[in-house]
């Protein structure tokens, strides 16, 4: 399994101070520990100014930093522009039938219908990676199939038009 990981909303609060930067990325190896078969491909826009995947793990506890296996490409500013960079990531490394979760705190960068064996978790931008949603992270990857989840009040987001007003994905 491969989980496309951002940063700012989900490793730490979106307007967090430089203290608390990569606050949850303790939380996230322990995920990482617990699930040997799964490899991170960082999808952040910290990747811009990144050399290297390696500048980009060290945030993350030592033992599980070789996980992190690349960075998408950066291609535009379009609706779903992670979701088509996760999904050429995948083919670029024929990976196209292997699972995959994005690890995001912005819907607008996915669409409802991921490509190939692909879901989202979108966390609260003002909480991120926080207890609730590292449990459905982990009923995720439990999953045979999952299924993109919410760890917020969908109810209440508004200005998602790909997501439109059909049923809510819980």
């Amino acid at each position: 399994m491969i989980v496309f990981l951002d940063f700012d909303g989900v490793m730490h609060e979106i307007a967090c101070t430089s203290k608390d930067l990569f606050l949850h990325a303790s939380r996230f190896s322990e995920v990482l520990r617990d699930h040997p078969g799964i490899e991170v491909v960082v999808s952040s826009d910290w990747r811009k100014d990144a050399g290297s995947v390696a500048e980009l793990a060290v945030h993350f506890d030592l033992d599980v930093r070789h996980r992190f296996i690349g960075v998408t490409g950066i291609e535009g500013k379009e609706p779903r522009q992670r979701e088509r960079e996760c999904w050429q990531w995948l083919r670029a490394h024929g990976r196209e039938h292997v699972r995959w979760i994005a690890v995001d705190d912005c819907p607008d960068n996915f669409g409802p219908d991921l490509p190939g064996a692909g879901a989202a978790l979108f966390t609260d931008p003002s909480a991120g990676l926080d207890v609730e949603a590292v449990a459905i992270l982990r009923a995720m990857i439990a999953a045979p199939a999952p299924a993109t989840q919410f760890c917020y009040d969908r109810a209440n987001l508004s200005g998602w038009a790909l997501w439109g007003d059909g049923p809510a994905i819980f």
